[in-house]
């Protein structure tokens, strides 16, 4: 076979294979179309919108910002719309063949230019069909029902048909067909001396004509006295009785009606040399597998009380339709998910974040809407997170300079980092407030030189207990480690009894997806800033930028600390905030004296330009 052959063989391949699949989809008499069906859609379209902002210099002035709302737009998108076949009229749901010729009576159009009959009847001109051989004499009048031929009449119900003379025959004599009249077996006609030989007798033609001692029935004769023979194109018993007509071959729920004649069986109906069932009417997507009984094609099912076969899917379809078998389609403002599920869709991704509806947004647990957004999600620190950064729930980083509180981490309060700063307050970065009888020398805070000695407290911190030791000490003594320690004690996880894993540090990482990648093993406690310092490869060396973690203490009550605690001075904090509130006092006098400055200028002004005005009116007077 060459190339060409092969190719026209594989395309009517193709075309059967598509003309059966059209046929099982929308049935024998329906097809589809292709046709662009408008919807409407969400657009998010920004425009300008005024609004009014007041300025001390210029008053009431419009300004425009970005507003972004979501309009209608029309799309299109093409479905296949059923229609009625070629050959074929009427709705969708009762497409009619049309014959151009008209069917016989008891006959109907089945397929275009084709007709059937109806139930009951067969033939070319759809006569009457009866189940059983109708008796000698008898024809079939109506679907199952025989009758007498005419001239012939039954005395009872259960009687054959016998013929009717309407003048009486005489002695030894019967009626054997209407208006004739036979002797009987073993007497002859005398009158014209005709006699007759054993066995035969006078038929209409005057021919001597075999006798039979027995009726031979339908489609059968008499041969030979005694002896019955079906006619041609019958068969029956060894005695030529039960005589029925032949057929090469009926297909499947046909009966042979005559010699080389089949008909289908009441509720059939011949299409193609088969007899097929005949349903009154099926719904679309459904075919009809016996008398007046309907099926839907696979991947349909009975829905509703008028029984129509829609499409089924069997995992359901929520947020759209069942378009086709296992075929979902989503609604306006939804997508197909990964797990074939309709999910919501948001043109926007949703940041932190899940899409709970059409653009529409619902934040992660322990996060909230950014300002001004209604797709972003900020983590939210419940206590707050000053001087640093919430990069997580309930997770602060502090700025560069900062620390966590030591004494109340929970707090995520950043305080700041002082080197030398034993003997007073820590109010930022490397900037230390001296107690009273301190004063700042190169960066620390050391007893005044006026002052030989000065009595203080320190607190240490134990387990169970605290204790306020009074020491007069002229030195300054070395600045304990806060938070991190040589032994990374602050990533000690605790709980309600204790320590429970003293060899466990948490994982954090902080990168835009929020991932843990922190490998401990590169990472060591910064004994000075209190910070915990990691690298990313793993010679450790700290030769090159570093990421700095604040360390974390959890609070537990009974827990050691690695750090002693000073209690700060009651007076170097008053005095601080003497200064903080008259540093705000002092701003305030500036700028209103700077407003003052200004109306009193503009005044003075004016009232020049005034006097000037009126020396030259004065002039043009004199």
């Amino acid at each position: 076979m060459d190339f060409t052959a092969f190719s026209l063989h594989f395309v009517c391949l193709s075309l059967s294979f598509g003309t059966s699949f059209a046929i099982l989809r929308h049935g024998l008499n329906d097809c589809s179309h292709p046709e662009s069906v408008p919807y409407n859609r969400k657009v998010l379209k920004s425009k300008l919108v005024p609004f009014q902002q007041y300025s001390y210099f210029h008053g009431w002035v419009t300004k425009y910002r970005h507003q972004y709302v979501y309009e209608d737009e029309t799309a299109y998108r093409t479905v296949m719309r059923p229609s009625c076949c070629e050959g074929y009229e009427g709705s969708v749901e009762n497409c009619k063949p049309v014959c151009r010729q008209q069917c016989p009576q008891h006959g109907f159009c089945s397929s275009p230019n084709t007709c059937s009959c109806n139930a009951g009847y067969g033939g070319i001109d759809c006569h009457p069909v009866c189940p059983t051989v109708c008796g000698k004499n008898e024809f079939c009048d109506r679907p199952g029902v025989c009758s007498c031929q005419n001239g012939y009449k039954r005395t009872s119900p259960s009687d054959n048909c016998l013929p009717v003379c309407e003048k009486e025959c005489g002695h030894h004599s019967f009626c054997s067909e209407p208006g004739k009249c036979e002797c009987e077996p073993g007497y002859e006609k005398v009158g014209n001396g005709t006699v007759f030989p054993d066995g035969y007798k006078n038929n209409s033609n005057g021919n001597c004509s075999p006798i039979c001692p027995k009726d031979c029935g339908q489609n059968s004769r008499c041969v030979r006295p005694g002896v019955c023979e079906c006619e041609n194109g019958y068969a029956g018993d060894d005695g030529g009785t039960n005589c029925r007509p032949v057929c090469s071959t009926c297909p499947e729920n046909g009966l042979c009606l005559s010699p080389g004649v089949c008909v289908c069986k009441p509720g059939y109906v011949m299409r193609n040399d088969l007899c097929q069932p005949h349903c009154e009417k099926c719904s679309d997507n459904a075919h009809c597998v016996a008398p007046n009984q309907c099926e839907c094609f696979p991947g349909y099912e009975s829905s509703g009380a008028d029984k129509k076969c829609v499409p089924k899917c069997s995992k359901g379809c929520t947020n759209g339709f069942c378009f086709a078998p296992e075929t979902c389609v989503c609604s306006i403002g939804y997508q197909m998910g990964p797990n074939q599920v309709c999910e919501p869709k948001c043109s926007l991704n949703c940041v932190h974040g899940k899409c709970t509806s059409p653009e529409t947004c619902t934040c992660d647990p322990g996060y909230r809407f950014k300002d001004n957004s209604h797709h972003e999600c900020d983590p939210i620190c419940d206590s707050g997170c000053s001087n640093g950064h919430c990069v997580a729930p309930n997770f602060c980083i502090c700025h560069d300079g900062y620390q966590l509180n030591s004494t109340n981490p929970v707090t995520s309060m950043c305080q700041p980092i002082c080197k030398g700063c034993q003997f007073g307050d820590c109010v930022a970065p490397n900037v230390c407030e001296c107690n009273v009888g301190y004063e700042n020398i190169n960066g620390l805070c050391e007893l005044q030189t006026t002052t030989d000695s000065y009595e203080y407290s320190t607190t240490t911190v134990e387990l169970q207990s605290s204790t306020v030791d009074p020491q007069l000490q002229t030195s300054t003594s070395e600045v304990p480690h806060s938070n991190c320690t040589a032994g990374c004690m602050c990533w000690i996880e605790y709980d309600g009894m204790g320590t429970f894993n003293t060899a466990k540090c948490a994982k954090i990482c902080v990168d835009p997806q929020d991932k843990p990648c922190l490998n401990l093993d590169n990472c060591q406690c910064d004994l000075s800033s209190g910070q915990l310092v990691c690298q990313e490869d793993s010679d450790m060396d700290y030769s090159g930028e570093n990421s700095r973690y604040v360390c974390h203490i959890l609070p537990e009550q009974g827990a050691r600390s690695e750090a002693e605690v000073r209690i700060p001075d009651r007076t170097g904090s008053s005095n601080k905030w003497m200064i903080i509130v008259g540093s705000c006092a002092g701003m305030i006098i500036g700028v209103a004296a700077t407003i003052i400055g200004i109306k009193y200028y503009r005044r003075s002004t004016s009232r020049r330009n005034f006097e000037a005005e009126e020396a030259i009116v004065e002039c043009d007077f004199e």
